[in-house]
Parts: C-alpha cells; sequence; structure tokens
C-alpha cells in the first residue's frame, strides 16, 4: 500500500480522491487548501490525518509515494490565483526537500487553445490559455519543468460537471419549469463526471512514477454543443418526472470546441470512462431530488 499526500483535500475533487485513495488500503495525509476548510468534509479513518495549509514548511511527514496537488482557486480572481500560484511554489519546494518519490499535479484543459467544433487536442496541442486560470495552470507545469527535481506530471482534465454551471442551469430551469434560451448553440464542451476523473488519477498514479508520461489529458474524449446539453436535461428532466421546457435558440456565432484527446492515458493504462453525459445528468436531478 502507498502513502499519499493530497492537497486541497476537502475540495469537489480532492474530497471524492481521499475516500478513493482509503477505500483502495491507501495511507492519506490530506493538506487543507485553505484555513477555513472543514474537516467535517472527510470521512473519520484510521489511515486518515489532516494538516492545515501552513504546515508544509514545519511538518515532517516522513515517506510519501506521491504528492498529488489538486488545491487551486478556481475562476479569474487574479488574487486568488497568484496565491494558488505562491502556494504550489511551497509544495515543489516540500517535494525537492523531503522524502517524496513523485508529485502528480491537476492541470486544465484551459491550457489548450479554443478549436473548432470536432477537433481535439491531444498533449502536444497548441498552447494558448485563454483565460487567467488556464495561463496560470500552464504557469504551474513550468514551474514543474524548471523547478521539480522529483518525477512530475501534470494531467490536463476535463472540466467537471460540478463546476459546469450551464449544466446546473438547465437542471435548475426543468426542475422549475422555466424555458430555457440558449445564446451560444453551437458552442462545444466537454464535461466528465468526478467519478471518472478520480478513476483516471487513480490510473496514472499507479504507474511507476519513472514510466508515468509528464503530461497526461484526462476527460470524457466526447464533445457536445451547448445546445444538446440543453436538450439532454430536458429529455433527462422526464425521465424524474418533470414536463418538458421550451428551449430557445439565439446564434451569437461564438462558435469553438475544447475537447481533448485522452489516447495516451487509455493506451498505458487502460482507463476509460464510464460515466455517459445522460447518466451525468441523471445524477444532477437525483442529487436534487
Amino acid at each position: 500500500m502507498s502513502t499519499i499526500l493530497l492537497t486541497g483535500a476537502t475540495g469537489f475533487l480532492g474530497h471524492h480522491l481521499v475516500r478513493r485513495q482509503l477505500d483502495d488500503g491507501n495511507t492519506v495525509i490530506a493538506i487543507l487548501g485553505r484555513p477555513e476548510d472543514k474537516v467535517n468534509a472527510l470521512p473519520s479513518h484510521p489511515h486518515l490525518s489532516v494538516y492545515p495549509c501552513s504546515c508544509l514548511r514545519s511538518t515532517h511527514f516522513g515517506h510519501i509515494d506521491t504528492l498529488i496537488h489538486t488545491a487551486f482557486s478556481r475562476g479569474e480572481n487574479i488574487a486568488g490565483l497568484s496565491a494558488s500560484l505562491s502556494f504550489t511554489r511551497e509544495v515543489i519546494e516540500m517535494v525537492n526537500n523531503c522524502d517524496i518519490e513523485s508529485i502528480i499535479n491537476i492541470s486544465s484543459q484551459g491550457v489548450y487553445k479554443k478549436m473548432q467544433p470536432g477537433e481535439m487536442a491531444n498533449e502536444t496541442g497548441t498552447v494558448e490559455p485563454g483565460t487567467a486560470y488556464g495561463l496560470a495552470k500552464w504557469a504551474v507545469e513550468n514551474m514543474l519543468d524548471i523547478g521539480c527535481h522529483k518525477p512530475y506530471t501534470s494531467i490536463r482534465m476535463a472540466s467537471l460537471s460540478a463546476n459546469a454551471r450551464f449544466l446546473d442551469f438547465f437542471v435548475k430551469n426543468v426542475t422549475t419549469g422555466t424555458n430555457i434560451q440558449v445564446t451560444a448553440p453551437h458552442q462545444y464542451a466537454s464535461i466528465m463526471d468526478v467519478a471518472d476523473a478520480v478513476t483516471g488519477i487513480q490510473a496514472i498514479a499507479s504507474i511507476l512514477p519513472q514510466q508515468r508520461s509528464s503530461i497526461y489529458n484526462l476527460g470524457p474524449g466526447v464533445q457536445y454543443s451547448i445546445a444538446e446539453y440543453a436538450k439532454m436535461c430536458i429529455n433527462r428532466g422526464q425521465a424524474f418526472g418533470y414536463s418538458p421546457v421550451e428551449l430557445t435558440m439565439t446564434d451569437n456565432g461564438n462558435d469553438f470546441a475544447i475537447c481533448m484527446d485522452c489516447t495516451r492515458l487509455q493506451e498505458q493504462t487502460g482507463w476509460k470512462p464510464e460515466t455517459t453525459a445522460e447518466k451525468m445528468i441523471d445524477k444532477m436531478y437525483k442529487k436534487g431530488l
């Protein structure tokens, strides 16, 4: 069994990773991403220990097989992103100076340039972040390239369903009987369920550190237009007893796609996502019932 140190342990992805690691019999050292993070978001377990983020410089954790770095500010708040970059620098310094075999960094599909519908980016695709968040994630990848002295891997991950606000908006509209208006019907997105994200990260962690690639794409490998997602939400809502709402579309001409080719990960580990878009939307309806 392994010892895993996990930053951002109470975040949406982080707390799912904690539970999966414990279920697999690993020892987990959980680092809270922010001082106000609540420990009660994590399970009580004899193989789980929890520390505040302020402890990185002062605590000796012993031997760590893998550090999984998920703690990072979301959105476009420059102050939050700057703080995340500073914290990441501390994490890399700790990896270099402590008994830590390797680091897995959770990056983002946002490092890639926007593409035309139907196109997919592989790990050698053009890096051209279009947001401050994407640029900050690209900066972390470069920090690892320049400053990390241990084996490292960055996982460019697709957006999770919990962070896809338009899906939440569509589901809420259906449950309240509110019509849906889409202003970018031909904009394409690739959304992943957190359960598939966790199994994908686990698959990468199972590779010997020296044999891991420095970059992996992790996503569902399929893309749907915003209009298609809206129609799915309306159709799946009927399975939960909700009446169909009206869908109207106004094309603002903002047509692009964000989708990744995950062949490298699939070929090296055999991993494949198991949750379809429809099943992911069903989970959202069940959560609201």
